[in-house]
């Protein structure tokens, strides 16, 4: 492929009324950022991103808690229910749109005592109508506005659960890891106290110096110090994770697997597959579109507004002769209303929300360049910590058997303590440093996953999006019900 400008750009769809123009067209944010292909070269060819990254790591009781999170986390739900909220403040702002009716019911009862005493019912029905007419697009627009923030919202929680599934499975692999550094330093509490056997047996019979008997004693007692720390590590490790999950932080969770040894390659696409699958930059879009209909609305606000207002009613003496509508009154009014003199203060107002809407064009460039930073960063990381893998793999595996040599040549007195000390030292170092960048790998390849937008499930945002709708809609009709509100 012949190295080309691939102009960043996402089409995002709002439900608008036809008198309502979109803030940005989109050839405007065409160019607002250059982005070079090469980046796709890692993947050898362009490719959709996975979705299911985390049923590539094959751990189910990982799967299970992600869920469980999912489902009592208190910080995701509060950002469930402002989802919802921001729902139905849209559809309130789309019913400014249509003419609003109400009716209206009065009884009363008079009497005359002097002269001649004289009593008298009244009772009266009427029925009222009001319409704004939006005639320059100043109510649709509000209720575009309206709407994009519920996008906002919407991908805010896209957002949030991707972000929460990723940081619960880093916990995991932290406690898989901290687990397994753990057993490293037991494993090497006996290896030292196997070492420390010999040299007291050899200084016993006059083969070493009590030197070289005190310097392995300070190495096993340093080393049951760190499998202390160990412990407490393990045990922290364990009390963020149940903190995910909403548990008492007992330090008592169940966890099981290992960290995976081989990764498969990540698939990349090209920079529009970024951009429509990262709920924050599509969140940051309809930001911008939220503040150009706020721009609009403030401009249109110098506008005249023109309402038509209705009301008929129908007054009786007797209850029974209000549906009779022998005396009915009506009047139907139509005004127009234009602000003359306000100090400036509409004028003002529409610069000021015109500026705002420049500004969120920054912004969004500005998070459009952050999301591709860090999809860059990981990409490195994910090469570099794989290339680290493989090196520290080979040294451990060296240091392990270079223990195993020294040991046996210091029984025999061929080296001395000093080389016998070193090369424990050095196992010890290699694998808990193998442990450590084999959980970095796995952690950095959840985060290279979420800069790329990809979903902790085999659904995608459009479907979480179709079925976040239908569950809405249940609630909304739920609500409405339990309220006698009839839809």
């Amino acid at each position: 492929m012949n190295t080309s400008k691939i102009w960043a750009m996402t089409a995002l769809t709002f439900a608008l009324s036809a008198c309502s123009s979109l803030p940005v067209a989109e050839n405007e944010l065409n160019g607002i950022v250059e982005i070079n292909d090469d980046w796709q070269a890692f993947a050898g060819q362009a490719a959709p991103v996975e979705n299911g990254w985390l049923d590539s790591f094959a751990i189910e009781p990982l799967n299970q808690l992600v869920r469980a999170v999912l489902q009592n986390n208190p910080n995701y739900n509060e950002v469930a229910l402002r989802m919802q909220s921001a729902g139905y403040t849209a559809d309130a702002a789309s019913g400014r749109l249509l003419p609003r009716v109400g009716a209206n019911f009065s009884a009363s009862r008079t009497g005359v005592e002097m002269p001649i005493e004289n009593t008298s019912n009244s009772f009266s029905l009427g029925l009222d109508a009001s319409w704004e007419v939006d005639l320059w697009g100043k109510l649709s627009a509000s209720a575009a506005n309206a709407r994009s923030n519920y996008e906002v919202a919407k991908y805010d929680f896209y957002g949030a659960r991707l972000s929460l599934a990723a940081q619960v499975a880093q916990a995991w692999f932290d406690v898989i890891e901290a687990n397994q550094q753990l057993d490293l330093s037991r494993s090497t509490v006996k290896n030292y106290e196997r070492a420390t056997g010999i040299i007291r047996d050899r200084f016993e019979k006059g083969l070493s110096s009590g030197l070289d008997l005190r310097l392995s004693i300070t190495s096993l007692e340093a080393a049951k110090a760190t499998e202390k720390q160990r412990e407490t590590d393990h045990r922290l490790a364990m009390r963020r994770l149940e903190l995910f999950a909403g548990r008492y932080p007992a330090a008592n969770i169940d966890v099981s697997g290992e960290i995976p040894a081989d990764l498969d390659d990540v698939p990349v696409g090209v920079p529009l597959d970024l951009l429509e699958r990262r709920p924050d930059l599509q969140s940051a879009k309809a930001r911008l579109f939220a503040a150009g209909y706020r721009a609009q609305v403030a401009e249109k606000a110098l506008l005249p507004s023109i309402s038509i207002t209705a009301r008929g009613s129908n007054t009786s003496e007797e209850f029974g002769d209000l549906l009779k509508f022998d005396n009915i009154f009506w009047n139907l009014v139509g005004g127009i209303t234009q602000p003359i003199f306000q100090g400036g203060q509409l004028r003002y107002a529409a610069k000021a929300e015109q500026l705002n809407f420049e500004a969120q064009k920054q912004n969004y460039a500005q998070t459009l360049l952050r999301a591709f930073k860090e999809v860059e960063d990981a990409l490195d990381y994910d090469r570099s910590l794989a290339a680290r893998v493989e090196h520290i793999e080979i040294a451990a595996q060296n240091a392990v058997a270079a223990e195993e040599v020294a040991l046996e040549q210091y029984s025999q007195g061929l080296i001395t303590i000093s080389t016998l000390l070193q090369s424990q030292r050095s196992s010890l170092t290699q694998q808990s440093q193998l442990l450590n960048i084999k959980k970095q790998r796995i952690n950095n390849r959840i985060s290279l996953y979420l800069s790329l937008g990809g979903d902790f499930t085999t659904r995608t945002i459009s479907e979480m999006q179709r079925n976040e709708t239908v569950r809405m809609e249940q609630n909304k009709k739920g609500d409405e019900e339990n309220r006698g509100i009839s839809s």
